[in-house]
């Protein structure tokens, strides 16, 4: 009997088996103890699209629990620029309300006359009278997807000076995690410099390792009826590089390929067209549009060559080795930095441009056919 397909690539789902992560759980522990035997030190997980911070964050909540702690997880959605930042005050208390438990004395935190405080007064009197209900001796509140406050940035830097002040350090016990891509957080700091400086305790996230996948891959599987040849779970990390969500996108793919409980080769070809298909229309394809014509013509160079160039590689592409009309060669050193910027291409640190992602490359490659 096989069993229904195990993989869950839908964003913001935990993986049925959690894989890896060891050593950011025994920091994460560490960090649990230290902010009940002496004072929090706020966290900031750092990791780009799909790499699991969601899930991560949620193990964390978990270890919150099993100590016997309160918390709260609270997902930040979109803002533009029509919202404001008491906006975005409003939604971290209406969500923290959300997500402690036994909150039935109260059913908004705060009354009419308190919400039309200024922001930051108004959080200030939020945390101290929610401290007084919840009765913990520890209330980690894990706000994820941070960056999406960015055109209301002022909020986290709100958030800084009222964990700051005098009352809320003397009479209060909260440790708050945020999640954000590197981009996003580094916006935040070039805005509001004191938030580099008052969280100043980081993780950063990367894919998985080939060892921690194949254990992944393993225990996903196990009691499923359903095995992956080697050469495809090679595949599989030789494609994605322990991307999580890829991991958990292409597996899912495989699996719902299987025959008689045997995923083989030769099934790869359309688990790979299946996959960039909808990673395309879920990133990839939003994230190459933001190149313009000429960006474009630099990220078929790179793809051409499939190796880390220099600028001065490039010039010589464009210049004698490909016919590309009227292209503005001075400009090219421009248009490189445009596309890290936009989060397209990478810099190494010898200085070579290149793609890091091999999802993202063949996307490019077959978008027109796929």
């Amino acid at each position: 009997m096989i069993a229904p397909n195990p993989f869950t690539p839908q964003s913001g789902w935990e993986p049925r088996i959690f894989g890896g992560r060891d050593r950011e759980r025994e920091e994460f522990k560490k960090l649990l103890k230290e902010a009940v035997s002496s004072r929090p030190n706020h966290l900031v997980l750092l990791g780009e699209w799909g790499v699991g911070k969601t899930s991560l964050l949620k193990q964390y909540r978990k270890l919150v629990q099993e100590a016997g702690w309160s918390s709260s997880f609270c997902a930040i959605s979109r803002f533009t620029e029509r919202d404001t930042t008491k906006d975005g005050i409003n939604l971290i208390c209406q969500e923290m309300l959300l997500g402690f438990p036994k909150l039935d004395e109260i059913s908004s935190g705060l009354s009419e006359k308190e919400r039309r405080l200024q922001p930051q007064v108004q959080l200030t009197k939020f945390l101290l009278k929610l401290w007084k209900l919840i009765k913990t001796d520890l209330a980690v509140v894990f706000l994820d997807d941070s960056q999406n406050l960015l055109p209301i940035s002022n909020t986290i830097d709100i958030l800084r000076a009222v964990l700051s002040k005098e009352e809320v350090l003397k009479d209060t016990n909260y440790l708050f995690v945020l999640s954000s891509t590197p981009q996003g957080w580094k916006l935040f700091l070039n805005k509001h410099d004191p938030v580099g400086r008052f969280f100043r305790k980081r993780q950063e996230i990367v894919n998985l390792t080939q060892d921690e996948l194949l254990t992944l891959l393993e225990k996903t599987l196990k009691n499923t009826g359903v095995i992956f040849e080697e050469n495809v779970k090679r595949k599989v990390f030789e494609y994605t590089n322990g991307h999580p969500y890829e991991v958990q996108l292409i597996s899912s793919h495989l699996y719902e390929l299987q025959i008689e409980g045997k995923v083989t080769k030769e099934v790869w070809e359309t688990a790979l067209n299946n996959t960039l298909k909808e990673l395309g229309r879920d990133f990839f394809l939003s994230l190459f549009s933001k190149a313009s014509e000429r960006e474009k013509d630099l990220i078929k160079i790179l793809i051409e060559k499939n190796i880390p160039m220099g600028i001065s590689d490039f010039r010589t592409a464009v210049t004698f080795e490909r016919r590309i009309k009227k292209f503005p060669i001075e400009n090219i050193k421009n248009f490189l930095y445009r596309l890290q910027d936009k989060g397209i291409i990478v810099r190494l640190s010898d200085g070579r441009f290149d793609i890091s992602d091999r999802m993202f490359k063949e996307f490019i490659k077959r978008w027109q056919t796929i």
